[in-house]
Order: structure tokens, then sequence, then C-alpha cells
């Protein structure tokens, strides 16, 4: 399931999956009121499906329509500016015949127009409730044995139907920014797993959707996407510490901007808290349902999905305004 506000690199992309089509039942494009409707991929790809949206629903809202339109065990969900490495799809696939505990799992994601060094090979949490990103920008030998992680990119997703119908599907109050970490998020706390398939390599380009929106916007939704994910995952002895710190470092990242001299990008932080505030009962029932379906505790998943960050690495996010396209591997 592929959405797409554009056609500049949805061809590639599609033709990389024509050659998978023997592992591919089927996919869906879903036009997110790109400017020049994608009317043509009927002609160049006879058995693509393509959904037009008159307004631009986000990543989330997206994804979600393609997914339920999907009909098959595994969704996978995939950026069009992705490009897929022949027997990508069949490793994603075995991964998950291999790991029957994994309720999704990600691919090797390579940059784009440097092959030989990762994107990702997943994320995990820290302390503070932002990610490490780990492998960012390293050689993609570094990981060639699959593995758990916290939290897959959404760039190059397969999640097991029965995953989704257990947790939902991404929280639709999130538009974009950290929809994927939420659901893997919501999947360990229900007690499935997340996986990294170090053979399915896809390349992606880095940060392509986030230069097309206003940084301003890229912050706001990363900042409030983060929190309100913090609110609705943790469990209640976590939440306590866990929830003061990650405001003390959204606030310490807005003063931050303020001092390098992006105040739009400081008050888009400011913003996000606030929106969490306002919504905040609204949340909460979101959270009595993903504690309501709890299956492990955080005792339990918190060593697996958790590494330790450096203080120095703190505002690593901050020294960019790419939001979680940050090359300091921190988001």
């Amino acid at each position: 399931m592929i959405p797409t506000a554009g056609a500049a690199d949805l061809d590639a992309c599609l033709e990389s999956l024509d050659r998978e089509s023997d592992d591919v039942a089927e996919v869906i494009v879903v036009d997110n009121a790109s400017q020049r409707p994608l009317a043509y991929l009927s002609e160049r790809h006879s058995h693509v499906r393509t959904v037009r949206n008159d307004e631009n629903l986000g990543f989330v809202g997206a994804c979600n329509q393609g997914a339920k339109l999907a009909n098959g065990e595994l969704v996978l969900f995939l950026n069009d500016d992705t490009v897929v490495e022949p027997g990508a799809v069949r490793a994603l696939v075995d991964a998950l015949v291999d790991h029957p505990a994994w309720g999704a799992c990600q691919a090797k994601l390579l940059l784009m127009h440097a092959p030989s060094r990762l994107d990702t090979a997943g994320s995990f949490l820290t302390a503070t409730g932002f990610l490490v990103h780990r492998g960012s920008h390293q050689p993609e030998t570094s990981y060639v044995r699959s593995d758990e992680i916290f939290a897959a990119k959404g760039a190059a997703l397969v999640v097991r139907r029965r995953a989704l119908d257990d947790v939902g599907v991404f929280d639709p109050d999130f538009f974009a920014y950290f929809e994927d970490s939420d659901l893997c998020w919501r999947l360990w706390v229900a007690g499935w797993e997340v996986g990294f398939a170090a053979d399915a390599r896809i390349r992606h380009r880095l940060g392509a959707t986030a230069t097309t929106i206003a940084p301003g916007v890229v912050q706001f939704h990363s900042f409030k996407n983060r929190i309100c994910s913090v609110l609705k995952n943790c469990g209640g002895r976590r939440l306590v510490w866990m929830l003061p710190l990650h405001l003390g470092r959204c606030l310490g990242v807005a003063v931050w901007f303020r001092v390098q001299g992006r105040p739009e990008l400081s008050r888009a932080v400011l913003r996000a808290i606030v929106w969490n505030a306002r919504n905040a009962r609204r949340t909460l029932r979101k959270r009595m349902l993903v504690q309501r379906n709890r299956g492990a505790t955080d005792a339990e998943i918190w060593p697996r999905i958790s590494r330790r960050t450096s203080f120095r690495s703190l505002f690593g996010y901050a020294r960019t305004t790419a939001g979680t396209e940050s090359e300091s591997g921190v988001g």
C-alpha cells in the first residue's frame, strides 16, 4: 500500500514492485490530492488500484485508507520515494514466517543515492521518550542479521492483519510523524514483537516528503504525536517519571530553537504541548484502550525496546530542522 502526494518517484517505486510480482498479491496507491492526478497509472501498471482523495489526509489517513481496502494477511506500507531491491518483499514475508511473534517488521532501509549506507536499521526508545535510530548513515554491512527492534520505520513496514485487528491502525490524530513508532509501541504493549529483516533491502530517498512541508508543521506534528504516544503507551509507574523528562526535553528543544534564531520552530514545539493539554481527555480514552489490551508489562519489554543515549545526544534532534529525518540518529 503506497501513499503519495505526487508522481516524481512513484514510477520507479512501482516498477521495482513489478519485479516482485510473484510475492505481491495487490498494489494500492492512495493519491493524497496530488497536483497531477495519477490516472495514467492504469496504463503503465494495469494491476495497480488507485484511490484518489480530494484533500491531503496525511500519511496516516492515506495508510489507514489503504489498509482498510487491502485484502491480504500481510499489509506492506511503502513510501512512494522508495525502490524495492530484488527479493526484498519475499525476505519480509519470510521474516514474519520465521518469527511468528513478530506483529510487524521493517526492511533494511538504504540511502537512495548511497545504498552502501543505511537510512536506519530500526529504532529504539530512550528514557526521555525520544528515539535512537539504529545505524543511521552507517555502512549497511553493520547490520546483516535479522533481530528485534522497538519501532519500524513506516517507509517500508509490513504488518500482520491479525496484529492490526488487535491494536488498531495508525492513530488518526497523528496526520504524519511518529505514527509508525506509536503503532509499534502498541504492538509491544499488546504482547507482539517487532523485527528488522536484514535481507529485505529497500532504498529510500531520505527526507523527500519532509522537504515539501513547512518545517514548523513537521515539528508541530512530530512533537505533538510523540507526547501523545508517551501518554497512551507507558505503564502507570513509568509514565510518572518519563512524562516529566519528556516534556522537559521538549521545552529544552524549544529554547534551543529560539536561541538558534528559529522562533517558528520553537512556537511549533510549544503548540504541540498545548495541543496535548487541550486534548488530554481524548488521549486518556485512547490510553484506557491501550492499557486494557496490555499483554506485556513495561518491566518485561523495556530491556528489549530501550537503549541508553548520552547527554550530548539530547539536542542532536534540535541541531537539524528535518524532524524525524534527522541525520543525528536521534528523533
